[in-house]
């Protein structure tokens, strides 16, 4: 009898096991579903809804790498939807810059828990760009090794992949001073789409190239290909918004 009532109570245990597994996976997957629409969106609500059921998800599971991850990512997604709602070229408000830093600290946790986890590297590397973009020198400086240490290891752990042939162009681009001329970025951009791909970022980023070099026709045709590959490329509809005006880059 006792047996048979440990039997009973271990069936009954795995199958509650399953069922709490599969509603942490449907939870994750409904979670990142929203993560992509309210980034497609600019839907900063929906995405702070996002941030806050990934940030539970980690304190809930402490040893998941995934979920700071996450977390992470939709932080740097509030932050890139107040970027191009901005009247600015980037949000003035600092509320864009504190979630950069918020992310930052996530992918601090998810790297910590699993090191070699090549889309954190890239994540890391896009925020730390982004952060960037938002101090002036000298403080920008501080940043610089961790990009381009954020750029190498995901080069290292992922030397075929197309995002990261993606940053070591935009290291080309950005990486160095004085700049280089803009030929020299736009033929590593090139590249990426002579492999086949079909990056709208990689024609957005040679938009931005000539745009800085006061290219306009050259700049306005590629942030035009970005859009046709991506209408949803909110960066090349601000960009071209830009252009129409006469304000620019």
């Amino acid at each position: 009898m006792k047996r048979k009532a440990l039997s009973v109570i271990s069936v009954f245990l795995f199958l509650l096991g399953m069922s709490m597994t599969s509603h942490a996976q449907e939870l994750l997957k409904g979670t990142l579903t929203d993560l992509e629409k309210g980034w497609q969106n600019l839907d900063i609500l929906l995405l702070e809804k996002v941030v806050k059921t990934f940030e539970e998800m980690a304190k809930k599971n402490p040893k998941d790498h995934q979920a700071p991850y996450y977390a992470a990512k939709a932080h740097f997604a509030i932050a890139d939807c107040l970027d191009i709602k901005s009247n600015e070229e980037f949000d003035q408000t600092g509320k864009g810059e504190n979630h950069i830093d918020a992310a930052l600290d996530m992918i601090k946790t998810s790297l910590s828990l699993k090191e070699d986890s090549v889309d954190t590297h890239i994540l890391k590397y896009q925020v730390l760009r982004r952060k960037m973009f938002h101090v002036s020198f000298p403080g920008l400086m501080m940043y610089i090794g961790d990009r381009k240490a954020a750029h190498s290891r995901a080069k290292e752990l992922a030397p075929d992949n197309l995002t990261v042939h993606l940053l070591s162009a935009l290291e080309v681009a950005e990486g160095g001073y004085p700049p280089p001329p803009p030929e020299k970025p736009i033929a590593e951009f090139e590249k990426i789409l002579k492999k086949g791909s079909k990056m709208a970022e990689a024609y957005y980023q040679i938009g931005f190239i000539w745009d800085k070099a006061k290219k306009k026709d050259q700049a306005k045709k590629s942030y035009e290909k970005a859009l046709e590959l991506d209408p949803n490329h909110h960066w090349a509809k601000k960009k071209l918004k830009g252009l129409a005006s006469g304000s620019g880059t």
